[in-house]
């Protein structure tokens, strides 16, 4: 209906209980971002899907967008059944001069071979016992009731843990070899580098050895450590390897379990979101990212050590 005021026709608009919202229509998430740049690695600005020619900033604006309502629309993932085994691990980034640690833990059943990732913690500083069990802490109660076995690069407060929650220890042999390597001089010209590779071998076979053997190969390890000539480094790694030799044998104590003795699973997921999350800036980005990766991928190949039973 119209009336005439002066000059002027003013128009009488029927009012409505669903005004229309102003602005124009938001743009629906690409999921085409999540997959060329979170799963595929691809850079923001590739020709292939930034046919709009839009600046850096407004593809990351789209791109946090999209991961934000990636997390809204998936659930976490699904947890298994029955008795459950924890692997965890850790790595560290820097911003603004600072170290973040991101707290990554994976579990997975008796009896299967693929483990599920769960939701990520990132704490200020570097790895220490505190924030490890605030992250165990997160996680469900009946889940965590569930775990029977934690995996582990043997990080201080592993036995703590362990004792307060009432978990078997398997500590990581890829992790122990390593760190034997780096003293280990085999590529070097040294006086005692026939010592030191007779007890680097000698570690490695207590780690395989059957139990009527182990005996005999731990008193062969012993022999070579207590002589004059025992490098001083890589002797304290050997006794401490033997004080903590039944955490390092846990998966031969108990095979039902059918843990497994690295956390290279982890370590091989550890890889992939440093590649994923390498230029971003801020501590929120590097947990929004990884979340999304974490749904994305949802579960890793996550095999026990296979052996010859007696």
């Amino acid at each position: 209906m119209a009336t005439k005021e002066g000059n002027v026709l003013a128009v009488k608009r029927p009012q409505t209980l669903w005004p229309k919202k102003r602005g124009r229509d938001p743009l629906r998430p690409s999921h085409k971002l999540l997959d060329k740049v979170v799963a595929e690695k691809q850079s923001l600005l590739s020709p292939r899907f930034n046919r709009q020619r839009l600046t850096a900033g407004a593809l990351s604006f789209r791109l946090r967008r999209t991961m934000a309502r990636y997390l809204e629309s998936h659930k976490p993932n699904i947890i298994p059944r029955g008795q459950l085994i924890l692997i965890i691990d850790a790595l560290w980034f820097m911003f603004g001069g600072k170290r973040w640690t991101l707290y990554l833990l994976t579990i997975r059943s008796v009896n299967q071979d693929r483990a599920v990732i769960l939701e990520p913690v990132l704490c200020l500083g570097r790895e220490n016992y505190e924030a490890w069990s605030d992250t165990i802490f997160s996680i469900p109660v009946n889940i965590r009731n569930r775990v029977v076995a934690v995996v582990c690069d043997g990080f201080r407060g592993t036995d703590r843990i362990a004792r307060d929650n009432g978990w078997i220890v398997q500590r990581c042999h890829f992790h122990l070899l390593s760190q034997m390597q780096v003293n280990r001089g085999h590529w070097k010209q040294l006086p005692d580098s026939k010592q030191r590779e007779q007890i680097y071998l000698a570690v490695r076979k207590i780690l395989i050895a059957k139990p009527e053997k182990l005996n005999r190969c731990v008193k062969e390890l012993i022999v070579l450590l207590v002589k004059n000539n025992c490098p001083r480094r890589l002797g304290a790694i050997a006794r401490e390897f033997l004080r903590r030799l039944d955490q390092f044998r846990s998966y031969r104590n108990y095979p039902s379990l059918r843990l497994p003795n690295t956390t290279n699973s982890v370590e091989s997921f550890n890889k992939i979101i440093r590649s994923r999350c390498r230029h971003l800036r801020t501590p929120k980005s590097l947990l929004l990212r990884t979340k999304v990766l974490i749904r994305m991928r949802k579960t890793i190949t996550c095999n026990p050590k296979l052996f010859q039973q007696n």
